[in-house]
C-alpha cells in the first residue's frame, strides 16, 4: 500500500507547466508504456509478420503491400499514410489525437525502419510466427492504449467517419479489416491471409488483457465528493452517460452522491484518469460487464427482434 501511494503521489507530482498542460509524472510514466509499447510492435513486424507476408492490419498492412509493390520503406510509409489523418483528427476532433498519439505513430514507424537491418527472423513454422507476432503486436498496442493514446491506422479514418457521417466505429473499423484481409489473399495467398486472421485474433485477445482484462465493458460506480466536476468531465472526455445515485455512509450516516456509468474497455484508462483529475479523493469500484445493452453499446431492440 505504500509503494502504491507513492507512485500515486509520483504520477500527480508536477514538474513543468507548459501551454500544452503540465508535465507530471504521470506524463514520465505514459511516454515509458508508448516507448515499449512501439518497440513491441516494430519487433513483431520485423521478427514474425513482415518477413512471413503475415500482416497485422490497418495501415501497417497497407505499408507491407506497398514495400512489396515498390520497395518503400514498411515505417516511412506507415508514418506518410497516417500523416494527413492525424492532422484532420487534430483539427476536427481536438485533444483525442494529441502529442502523445503523435508521439506513439512516429516513435513506431521509426523504430520499424531503424531495427529492421539488424534483426533476425523467423520463418519456417506458421503457428510460431503467427502466435508471437501477434502477441507482441498487440502487447505494444495494449500498452499504448494504456497510456491513453493510439497507434494512428485505420481508427483515425473510422473516427472522422463517426464524426461526420454517424458511421459507427466498429463497423467501418470491420469493413476496413475485410478490405484489407482481401488484399493480403490477393498479394500473398489465402494460407498467408487466414494466418493474418489467427494473429489479428491474439493481438485482440492481448490488447484485451494488458488494459483491463477479458470484459467487453466496465461498469464503475464513484463516490465522490465533488460530483458536478467528475460528470462533466466523463460526459465531456469519454462521451458517456452518468447515472446520480443518492446513498448513505454506513458508519456515519451522511448522504453521498455515487455516479454510475458504464464505458468501453478502451476507455477504461481515460475514465480513471478523468476521475483522478476532477477528484483525486474519490473512490471508485469497477466491476466487468460482459454484456452492456443500450445506447453507445449493442442496440437492445435489436436483440429483441432476433430473440422474438
Amino acid at each position: 500500500m505504500g509503494q502504491l501511494h507513492t507512485l500515486r503521489r509520483f504520477g500527480r507530482r508536477v514538474f513543468l507547466h507548459t501551454r500544452w498542460g503540465d508535465v507530471t509524472g504521470r506524463t514520465f510514466h505514459d511516454l515509458a508504456l508508448i516507448a515499449i509499447g512501439c518497440l513491441c510492435m516494430a519487433l513483431s513486424v520485423n521478427i514474425f509478420l513482415n518477413p512471413n507476408d503475415v500482416v497485422p492490419g490497418g495501415f501497417t498492412a497497407l505499408a507491407i503491400f506497398a514495400n512489396r509493390l515498390w520497395g518503400w520503406p514498411v515505417g516511412t510509409t506507415l508514418l506518410v499514410l497516417n500523416l494527413p489523418f492525424l492532422l484532420i483528427g487534430m483539427r476536427v476532433l481536438g485533444p483525442a489525437f494529441g502529442p502523445k498519439t503523435i508521439l506513439a505513430v512516429v516513435l513506431s514507424s521509426l523504430a520499424i525502419d531503424a531495427l529492421h537491418p539488424v534483426l533476425p527472423v523467423v520463418r519456417g513454422e506458421p503457428l510460431l510466427y503467427t502466435l508471437y507476432g501477434g502477441l507482441l503486436y498487440g502487447l505494444g498496442m495494449g500498452l499504448i492504449f494504456r497510456a491513453n493514446a493510439t497507434t494512428g491506422g485505420t481508427e483515425i479514418p473510422a473516427k472522422l467517419l463517426e464524426h461526420f457521417r454517424g458511421t459507427r466505429m466498429s463497423s467501418s473499423l470491420l469493413a476496413m479489416d475485410v478490405a484489407v484481409l482481401a488484399l493480403a489473399a490477393f498479394f500473398f495467398g489465402l494460407a498467408p491471409a487466414l494466418y493474418a486472421l489467427i494473429a489479428a485474433w491474439v493481438m485482440a485477445r492481448v490488447i484485451d488483457f494488458v488494459e483491463e482484462g477479458f470484459a467487453a465493458a466496465a461498469t464503475a460506480f464513484i463516490i465522490t465528493s465533488a460530483p458536478d466536476a467528475v460528470c462533466q468531465a466523463i460526459i465531456e472526455e469519454l462521451e458517456r452517460g452518468v447515472t446520480i445515485l443518492r446513498g448513505e455512509g454506513g458508519y456515519t450516516g451522511a448522504e453521498r452522491i455515487v455516479l454510475m456509468t458504464t464505458v468501453g474497455r478502451r476507455q477504461l484508462v481515460a475514465l480513471r484518469q478523468a476521475v483522478s483529475d476532477a477528484d483525486p479523493d474519490a473512490f471508485m469500484v469497477i466491476n466487468p460487464s460482459h454484456e452492456v445493452l443500450g445506447e453507445g453499446f449493442k442496440p437492445l431492440t435489436r436483440v429483441r427482434r432476433a430473440d422474438g
